[in-house]
């Protein structure tokens, strides 16, 4: 396994076990939200099944049990009592632990409550936990799924817009600032012809197809174009003397006359020509022998500037 693949390999491991981490934190969040959601709904219905005052009147009983089931062993039971608060006198009474239990369960209304508590306590309160945890998991796990679609999907950070030929069509006629020249149907931005396109891809993805397109349009807007044709191709298909075409080629019969110094205005532009008919770019061992060429054809285009023959 090479560096490459090792690298590779390393990326891999590294996204997938970031994917495991990030799918967990994802059930433990809807999880978390579940829970807590199951719990306040329990919370809830104790508030409605209990008032916090028999659950008062309650934990006193449950103190007065204990009482007597200890100090049954030291002390006879008449004997065992309890001094509490009652909230209805709002005073300190005591009373006997008897007494307090009996009036506790049979007479008041507290013991009647309590026990209807336990009763939905024991039987349908895990149903309703389990109901509400039920439906908050997948309602959560909708709802986190929507928020990463909402997010990766239609959240614009800066740059661009993206939008289909069609659209982009449509706005630029509406904003009038389509171009008479299109590709593929597609117009570019109005007085935007002259400036730089690029036009790029492999062999085969349509360059030369768009550039065939292109080319027509120019022509019936009566506009001018310089063509740098490698293959002759460009020239076979479009070349037409009758509409002012003019070839440029002195391997070619039907090119116009031209000579070199009707481009020459300054001393300065002898080197400057001279510069274009070699592949000097100042680097490597080739660059003294193009040099030396720009400046014996500098020279010679200089001695014979004036007969210009």
């Amino acid at each position: 396994m090479n560096i490459q693949e090792q690298g590779r390999f390393t990326r891999g491991a590294q996204i997938f076990a970031h994917q495991i981490r990030m799918l967990t934190q994802g059930i433990t969040n809807a999880l978390t939200v579940s829970l807590t959601a199951s719990c306040m709904w329990l919370i809830f219905r104790i508030l409605q099944k209990i008032n916090i005052l028999s659950l008062y009147y309650y934990c006193i009983e449950c103190y007065v049990q204990l009482k007597l089931a200890v100090g049954q062993y030291f002390y006879d039971i008449s004997q065992i009592g309890i001094t509490f608060y009652d909230v209805k006198r709002q005073e300190w009474i005591y009373r006997s632990a008897e007494d307090f239990i009996h009036k506790f369960w049979y007479v008041t209304k507290h013991g009647t409550q309590i026990t209807s508590f336990g009763s939905w306590l024991a039987g349908s309160a895990a149903f309703e936990v389990l109901g509400v945890f039920a439906l908050t998991m997948p309602g959560i796990t909708i709802f986190f799924w929507y928020r990463g679609i909402k997010t990766i999907g239609s959240q614009k950070l800066r740059g661009m817009d993206y939008v289909q030929a069609s659209e982009l069509t449509k706005i630029l006629s509406k904003e009038k600032v389509a171009s008479n020249i299109k590709f593929a149907g597609l117009p570019i931005v109005k007085d935007s012809e002259r400036q730089h396109i690029l036009i790029t891809g492999t062999t085969g993805t349509g360059k030369t197809n768009m550039l065939n397109e292109l080319l027509p349009q120019i022509r019936s807007n009566n506009e001018k174009a310089i063509i740098v044709d490698m293959t002759g191709s460009y020239v076979n298909k479009f070349y037409d003397p009758s509409n002012g075409d003019i070839i440029l080629n002195p391997f070619d019969s039907r090119t116009s006359n031209w000579l070199p110094w009707n481009d020459i205005v300054d001393t300065e532009d002898f080197d400057d020509l001279a510069s274009h008919f070699s592949s000097n770019n100042g680097m490597g061992r080739a660059s003294f022998f193009d040099r030396t060429a720009e400046l014996v054809l500098a020279e010679a285009l200089k001695k014979y500037a004036v007969s210009r023959d």
